[in-house]
């Protein structure tokens, strides 16, 4: 947009094709709203029928009854754009402060825009709002409610989007230009959803619906279908699904324990996996499941070589091609690019699951091309709507056969550790801002001990390029304290084992479902920031922002750890409870078995997408 924006004005797209019969009632509508500051933009999709002649007459009969004739503007295009292209020239064209959409076969209460019109102005935090609305076949004076599918309020709508709902009718939807101005209009990325799409990319400026029915919806045989896109998928039968699980390497850490997991799920489920990675620490643990693994030594970066990634393709449409693959299924960046761009050529479909908010190697011109996209928490889906990526929340799943509550000694014994201490864990990988929050786990704990006089011990698990400052740390408290109260374990795959040896748990990420699994009371503190313990009250808040690490109000400041610590301490019974809380709380969320049914229906819709 070259030219400001008018003040107050709103402008109402509508874009038709083929409804001459139905235009002119849904013209009125508009012309016959009580906010009057509007200009009509109409454009017309090359329609076959005698529509361009009504549209014409129309306005020629009530330009005069407008406020300004200018406020009129025809397009009749010369071939037919498809829905996505009609709608967003019609954004192109409008001038005002606010865009409102219309069908031209549907309808408008008088008062639609103005009560839109009322609702932005008093709620500032909602920039697109829709209606609820009736339906009608004849005459709207007999319409009927529309069945509840509609949500309220700006969190409410936007889960459900984030979990792959529908709750918003684009027909009904009036938003502020400038978000047309910085997102752009529709996409024929989701063909037959363009819509749906579109909604989904505004949901981080906040959308919301009105209550009250202002808008008609006319159900005719040649309406276009409003139904959400992947609906159809979730109930084809599929024989055999063939994925190809890839990633970078089977080194130890939260996406690749995740793989590792899903893998096991699917194939207890029947669906055929194989698995392309680079070897690593877990390689063993993937063996174990009796699926083809195909080894390869990806690059630690994005492949800038065209010669170079020529080779890496071919490869790995040879194990495509030879395993049958009819999906792959990406995690991360260096390997993940290389699939998208193999699925593409091969004409496969490629689900992306992005773990975190480290992706900006592929996230502004890679991740659009993979055929879904799924995130792993809302702060990811919202950082991902940031570059116009679509995406599904599904969370990565727990095993709750592996991690569950129980009680063991073995450990504590073969350190010494005394019976009434507190043991308090914290595993990580130890980089990037984690290494100053194991940093902070280890000098709170000194301090709960040389000033509160509390009896506590410390597990670190973990390994990483911060392992020898960590390890430094450790030697020098160690050393100047009576008794060696740290206990630095490095690199472990056996979690379960020091989850059942620890009092509470100090974590984020998949470490912090693992041990909410096992019943252990967790500190939420991560890249982001620091939450604190979590309580029946507040595990909804703690898991919309993925538990600190995605997202976070307060700093990782020392403080907040050691008054969340000697809390624990002080309540080591009734702490308890809070820890069982969380099991069953978790459970109903991150249990593979529900997340892989989830990622299943994603694979279906992907397989059905590249199908269409």
């Amino acid at each position: 947009m070259l030219f400001n924006r008018i003040s107050g004005l709103v402008s109402v797209v509508i874009t038709n094709y083929n409804h001459a019969q139905y235009i002119v009632e849904c013209l009125d509508s508009i012309k016959n709203q009580t906010y009057k500051n509007i200009e009509i933009i109409i454009v017309d999709d090359a329609s076959t029928d005698n529509s361009v002649e009504v549209i014409n007459k129309w306005i020629e009969t009530n330009k005069k009854s407008l406020q300004e004739q200018d406020l009129i503007i025809f397009t009749s295009l010369p071939r037919n754009l498809g829905f996505a292209g009609a709608v967003s020239l019609g954004f192109f064209l409008a001038r005002g402060e606010f865009i409102a959409c219309q069908d031209s076969d549907d309808l408008s209460h008088p008062k639609r825009i103005e009560e839109q019109i009322k609702f932005l102005k008093k709620n500032t935090e909602v920039h697109v709002i829709g209606t609820n609305y009736s339906t009608f076949e004849d005459n709207y004076a007999n319409a009927k409610p529309a069945k509840n599918w509609l949500n309220y309020g700006i969190d409410n709508v936007k889960e459900l989007y984030s979990k792959g709902g529908h709750c918003v009718s684009y027909g009904t939807i009036l938003f502020q230009g400038k978000l047309f101005d910085k997102y752009g209009g529709l996409t024929r990325r989701l063909t037959g959803a363009e819509d749906y799409e579109f909604i989904t990319k505004l949901l981080s400026t906040g959308v919301d619906n009105l209550p009250d029915k202002l808008y008609y919806y006319r159900i005719h045989s040649k309406q276009r279908s409003h139904e959400f896109y992947n609906e159809k998928s979730n109930n084809i039968n599929f024989d055999h699904i063939r994925v190809l699980l890839t990633m970078d390497s089977m080194n130890i850490g939260g996406t690749e324990t995740h793989v590792l997991t899903l893998a096991t799920e699917l194939i207890r489920v029947g669906i055929s996996v194989v698995i392309l990675s680079n070897k690593g620490v877990l390689y063993e643990d993937f063996t174990k499941l009796g699926c083809t693994i195909y080894t390869m030594q990806f690059p630690l970066t994005i492949i800038d070589s065209k010669s170079s990634a020529i080779v890496y393709k071919d490869k790995i449409k040879k194990i495509i091609k030879s395993e049958g693959i009819n999906v792959i299924h990406a995690h991360q960046s260096p390997s993940g690019a290389l699939c998208i761009d193999v699925a593409k050529d091969l004409n496969i479909p490629c689900v992306f699951t992005v773990h975190g908010l480290y992706y900006h190697d592929i996230a502004a011109d890679r991740l659009s091309k993979s055929t879904k996209v799924i995130s792993v928490s809302e702060p990811v889906f919202d950082w991902l709507q940031d570059f116009n990526v679509p995406s599904i929340v599904i969370p990565n799943g727990i095993d709750f056969n592996t991690f569950y509550p129980r009680v063991s000694t073995n450990i504590r014994e073969q350190l010494q550790v005394p019976e009434d201490a507190m043991v308090v864990l914290y595993a990580s990988r130890m980089a990037w801002g984690k290494i100053n929050i194991c940093e902070n786990v280890i000098r709170v704990c000194r301090d709960l001990r040389n000033i509160e006089k509390m009896n506590i011990h410390t597990f670190i698990i973990g390994d990483g390029p911060g392992f020898n400052e960590i390890k430094n740390t450790t030697d020098r408290i160690n050393n100047a304290s009576k008794e060696k109260f740290i206990h630095l374990f490095g690199e472990r795959t056996n979690m379960i084992n020091f989850y059942s040896n620890c009092d509470c748990v100090v974590g984020t990420g998949r470490v912090g479902l693992e041990a909410m699994a096992c019943s252990k009371p967790l500190i939420a503190t991560g890249n982001q920031g620091y939450f604190g313990l979590l309580t029946i009250d507040n595990f909804q808040e703690a898991w919309r922002i993925y538990f600190a690490d995605h997202k976070a109000s307060k700093i990782n400041n020392a403080h907040f750890l050691y008054e969340d610590l000697s809390y624990i301490y002080k309540n080591k019974n009734s702490i308890k409870e809070i820890g069982k809380a969380s099991s069953e709380w978790s459970r109903n969320i991150f249990d593979i078995r529900k997340t892989t049914q989830e990622i299943i229906k994603v694979y279906k819709s992907a397989i059905q997408e590249i199908m269409d």
